[in-house]
């Protein structure tokens, strides 16, 4: 059985989880061995012949989980191309997706050893009652305020579900 691939995040309300899953799921659905964890479980990376990073992003930075895996990981990531996908807008509008992806580049570039695959951003979901304290307060800022009576779920599965199958055939051509 060949070695298994790691799809590693950082959630903090569970949508990054949840498009981890899906992503995991697809690797599965093409004949792939996969481990599904967060980035803040015990893993030794260097079992991996593959990984997939997913993060949010949150005002423009990923989470400080994600910097503290890649600089525990640097040795064993730095001999890697990992691919990364960033949750970012609540809209599906590409014109959107512009300043998240320079965004994370540029939080990706703190890591000046580091050579992604690919970075690509998804949009994402925002359920202001499930954001934790400091950034829940922003729920009460005369602006959102509208946008925390209802969720926004701007996921696009069958996407997230091609990106993921476009990885798994770049993964068995190189076996």
């Amino acid at each position: 059985m060949p070695s298994p691939i790691l799809v590693a995040y950082v959630t903090r309300s569970g949508s990054t989880a949840e498009v981890a899953e899906a992503v995991g799921n697809a690797l599965r659905e093409a004949g792939l061995p996969v481990k599904v964890a967060r980035v803040q479980d015990p893993l030794l990376v260097g079992d991996y012949r593959a990984v997939i990073l997913g993060s949010p992003l949150y005002m423009g930075r990923l989470p400080g989980a994600m910097h503290h895996f890649l600089a525990r990981n640097r040795h064993v990531l730095s001999s890697m191309r990992p691919w990364f996908f960033v949750l970012g807008p609540w809209t599906a509008a590409p014109k959107d997706f512009e300043v998240p992806r320079e965004q994370a580049k540029q939080q990706l570039a703190k890591h000046s050893w580091l050579q992604p695959a690919e970075v690509h951003i998804f949009a994402g979901r925002l359920d202001m009652k499930r954001l934790r304290f400091p950034l829940s307060l922003v729920r009460f800022m005369p602006p959102l305020r509208e946008l925390s009576k209802t969720p926004l779920d701007a996921r696009d599965w069958e996407a997230i579900r091609a990106w993921a199958a476009g990885i798994a055939r770049q993964l068995r051509s190189a076996a």
